[in-house]
């Protein structure tokens, strides 16, 4: 298993046994000429027991979530034959919140690692701005969040899942035939507050991720990477039919500082895919760089309100190919040949 808690090793070695999944490792050594793994998003697993009523009254309709997710654990992945799955961020609809007795409690990360933990199929994950929110009471009808103990949130999530051992951004690499894939997961996780908004994006990426990223995107100047990350980047409206074209630099200069559009604008379209989610809908959005590359931005509707929100995506030498959300047939294909 990939993103379990440590003491499951164990069970997931037996699952492993009983389902026909193979580890990540294995996949890149046996260099097939297919993967397919499965992309969701806004999970939103909670247990509301024990928080205070106004909370619950306000998040009950995430009570739900954990039975959609564990519908589509038990019969989404086989039945496309997924070698793995990403969730693309708010695995949990929040880290800590006020209880009954006026206390603040945050067991949601522990309880997601077990629930997740047993599945049998390796699972990635990235931070979404949910996964580090904490909530409080301030009136009989209202509440109020923060994410000013993200820190420590960050750190509980690091000890509870495998994959972000060695913390809460990372890559991984699979070679399908002859073609190496770079899949890289990000942590922008981080609401932009009106202190430290770049004027552009929702969230904030520290300039240490930022320059990380930039390495891994010149890390190989042939393989194809794949970004993960919860908020996506700005985008027009896609009309019915078409799917919109943006120049990136529209956004880039409008930004006050150096953020991840710089570095995407600035790597030749090395950076092929960006899947992406925290919007609640589907979409697809093109984005144009300066080099005359070009970046696909696909957004994920939340498997929290719908159990149709999941997407296949197959990685095969000569393409990537994108399904239609919660159907198996191809909505988009993109090539991997060779850049210019």
């Amino acid at each position: 298993m990939i993103c379990s808690k440590s003491r499951f090793i164990s069970i997931a070695a037996l699952f492993l046994l009983a389902y026909p999944w193979k580890s990540a490792e294995a996949l890149s050594r046996e260099k097939p000429d297919t993967v397919t793994f499965i992309q969701i998003t806004d999970t939103h697993y909670s247990n509301l027991t024990g928080y205070h009523p106004v909370f619950v009254r306000e998040r009950i309709w995430f009570s739900r979530s954990a039975g959609l997710l564990s519908g589509f654990l038990k019969t989404v992945p086989e039945k496309h034959d997924a070698d793995f799955i990403v969730v693309t961020g708010d695995n949990i609809d929040f880290y800590e919140a006020e209880t009954t007795t006026g206390s603040m409690l945050g067991t949601q990360i522990e309880q997601y690692s077990e629930f997740i933990g047993n599945n049998g199929i390796p699972i990635y994950l990235v931070l979404g701005n949910h996964d580090l929110t904490s909530y409080r009471v301030t009136s009989d009808s209202n509440t109020t969040n923060n994410q000013l103990k993200a820190g420590k949130a960050r750190s509980i999530w690091m000890r509870n899942f495998d994959c972000f051992r060695e913390g809460t951004y990372y890559s991984r690499t699979f070679k399908v035939d002859t073609v190496d894939f770079r899949l890289i997961f990000l942590d922008n996780s981080y609401y932009a507050t009106q202190e430290v908004s770049d004027g552009v994006m929702q969230f904030v990426m520290d300039p240490y991720q930022l320059l990380w990223l930039n390495n891994e995107l010149q890390a190989s100047p042939d393989d194809v990477e794949l970004i993960f990350m919860h908020m996506p980047l700005p985008f027009a409206k896609a009309s019915d039919k078409d799917i919109p074209v943006e120049q990136l630099s529209e956004y880039t200069s409008k930004s006050k500082y150096y953020t991840l559009l710089n570095v995407l604008d600035s790597n030749k379209a090395y950076a092929r895919i960006i899947f992406a989610g925290h919007r609640h809908f589907n979409s697809i959005n093109n984005y144009t760089l300066r080099d005359g590359g070009t970046i696909t931005q696909v957004m994920t509707g939340a498997l929290s309100y719908d159990p149709g929100a999941w997407r296949i995506v197959k990685l095969t030498a000569d393409k990537v190919i994108i399904s239609y959300p919660g159907n198996p047939e191809a909505e988009y294909v993109i090539p991997t040949g060779k850049r210019p």
